[in-house]
């Protein structure tokens, strides 16, 4: 064989419910749904196009404790692109592992099974992977933590420094490993330092440890880096190709479509899309090279749009909204089976005349209508520390910061902070 065909996606954050409702025939929350559809989308891909290996870059679900339902979902999927003849590598992510040491992850019950076709990475070291009549190497970087890698730092070392040390090493050291007869292919689940970090990824915690490019890519036998953690679709590199394929569902109304409408004009943003990456390997003079450019195979993911309007006058402030909602249209809005929220400003005197369930009526199309109604005369006094915009997460970190009497605590609390937010919020 002198060619392989391969696929990479990542982060399905199986469990995330955010926004969603039961689903009337099998009582799981929508949201999980959407997931599964978006995985079989990986599958059709893996059977049309006759795969010879999958590479998942990680967070196969929303948290390390996934109820037996979502694993049989997950494990029936993977059950699927085995079928279809494709090897399959699950590298783990900081989703997928436990807040403590010696209790298994989701990914292990493959590994205790030994199930034929499916290669678990949960260290930094070189897997083999089955590949058609070919064994792929994958050299494998599982999510790291600060706390793994600054666990026995020498005194007077700069954390950054050791940490980029440390990272350096492990990628050399696979690296070394790599037998040029063979493909090969990198795997991380990792955040590098020059990514795009959607505002929505705040709180998934993305940036406790960065890695830098340079330290991915040089000195490296490896013509593509399937990467995951970062939910944006971005190419970091073509040559060698370094990529992430972000997330297969979108997450929040950070990741959808934004309409503004004024006065004078309707502007539209549109969404980046959600998908996967298929490429080819050839054997080429001694050595395995990418066969063109990776393609992106978006999915139909589900759709999130913003709507951004002006003020609701006193007046009629629900004809207001629907006018707003009809130039929208005009201007190519469709909410059919989606998210949709209704941002705009209204006297505080006015805000109980415009009703969710009025709002869902005017967009009966929509999967679901949210209202995110400012209160343009409510005054507010605000602690002079949280005068401006920012995350959950930001403000908890400016909070922690300024109680001098926590701070022996200050990681443990953040920590846990952390962790409250991302569960409330998803």
């Amino acid at each position: 064989m002198d060619a392989l065909r391969l696929l990479h996606f990542a982060d399905l954050h199986l469990g995330v419910e955010a926004l969603g409702r039961p689903n009337s025939s099998s009582g799981l929350n929508q949201r999980i749904h959407d997931v599964c559809d978006r995985l079989d989308e990986v599958c059709a891909t893996v059977e049309q196009d006759g795969v010879h290996a999958v590479l998942f870059a990680g967070d196969a679900f929303m948290n390390p404790r996934p109820s037996p339902t979502l694993q049989k979902l997950f494990a029936e999927r993977i059950r699927r692109i085995v079928d279809a003849g494709a090897g399959v590598f699950l590298l783990v992510g900081n989703h997928d592992l436990p807040k403590m040491a010696g209790i298994a992850h989701p990914h292990s019950i493959y590994t205790a099974l030994d199930v034929d076709g499916v290669v678990v990475g949960d260290r930094a070291k070189v897997y083999g992977v089955r590949a058609g009549d070919l064994e792929l190497q994958v050299a494998a970087l599982p999510h790291f933590s600060r706390a793994q890698v600054t666990a026995q730092l020498p005194e007077g070392t700069d954390p950054a420094v050791h940490i980029e040390q440390q990272l350096s090493e492990r990628i050399r050291a696979v690296g070394r490993q790599i037998d040029p007869a063979l493909p090969s292919v990198f795997a991380g689940h990792c955040h590098v330092s020059n990514a795009q970090i959607g505002a929505g990824q705040t709180l998934f915690n993305v940036s406790d440890v960065e890695v830098s490019l340079s330290t991915l890519t040089t000195d490296q036998p490896f013509p593509y880096y399937a990467l995951g953690h970062v939910h944006g679709r971005q190419v970091l590199l073509d040559d060698p190709f370094v990529a992430y394929s972000g997330s297969l569902e979108r997450v929040d109304f950070g990741e959808g479509d934004e309409f503004v409408v004024t006065n004078r004009a309707v502007t539209h943003k549109r969404a980046d899309p959600k998908g996967l990456f298929r490429f080819d390997l050839v054997h080429d003079a001694g050595s395995w090279r990418l066969a063109g450019a990776p393609e992106f195979r978006p999915v139909d993911a589900r759709r999130f749009i913003t709507l951004r309007m002006g003020r609701l006058g006193a007046e009629d402030p629900m004809a207001d909204l629907e006018r707003y909602i009809v130039r929208a249209r005009d201007a190519g809005f469709d909410a059919h089976d989606a998210f949709v929220c209704l941002a705009g400003t209204i006297d505080a005197a006015d805000r109980r005349r415009v009703t969710s369930s009025a709002a869902r009526s005017l967009l009966e199309e929509a999967y679901d209508v949210r209202l995110a109604l400012d209160v343009a005369d409510h005054a507010v006094v605000r602690d002079p520390r949280f005068a401006e915009r920012m995350s959950e997460l930001e403000a908890l970190e400016r909070y922690v910061e300024t109680r001098d009497d926590w701070a022996d605590d200050r990681d443990e609390l953040l920590r846990l902070g952390r962790e409250l937010v991302s569960e409330v919020i998803g």
